[in-house]
């Protein structure tokens, strides 16, 4: 993210300095910003994006990311954790896994009724 606070920053023309004006947030902090030092806001991600002309969910997407990467990289269980929270926010990958298994239970039965069938007619 703070790559992309630079970038459209200096594509804009602006100075930390203008942005700290303008969004009356302190100049250093825009520094640590684009600097990968400190985190901003979700309110100073949604200002700056605004200012800055950038995809608001794209920049939103990207401090997300941010987060929650520093919340788990010294975790050894970290990864573990994100991929059960994916699963529980993605009820459709769930709801897939459960038709699966609905399909694959039908298809055992199928069989065992035509298996049934066959020793019935023999």
């Amino acid at each position: 993210m703070h790559k992309l606070l630079k970038h459209a920053r200096e594509k804009k023309g602006l100075k930390t300095r203008e942005i700290s004006t303008l969004l009356n947030i302190d100049q250093a902090l825009i520094s640590k910003f684009e600097n990968g030092q400190r985190t901003p806001t979700k309110q100073q991600v949604i200002q700056l994006a605004k200012l800055l002309e950038i995809d608001e969910d794209l920049l939103i997407i990207a401090w997300l990311k941010e987060k929650i990467k520093h919340l788990i990289a010294d975790e050894s269980l970290g990864l573990k954790a994100l991929q059960e929270v994916a699963s529980e926010l993605d009820p459709t990958k769930e709801k897939n896994k459960n038709i699966d298994f609905l399909f694959e239970e039908m298809e055992t039965l199928r069989a065992k009724m035509e298996a049934f069938k066959n020793s019935q007619t023999n």
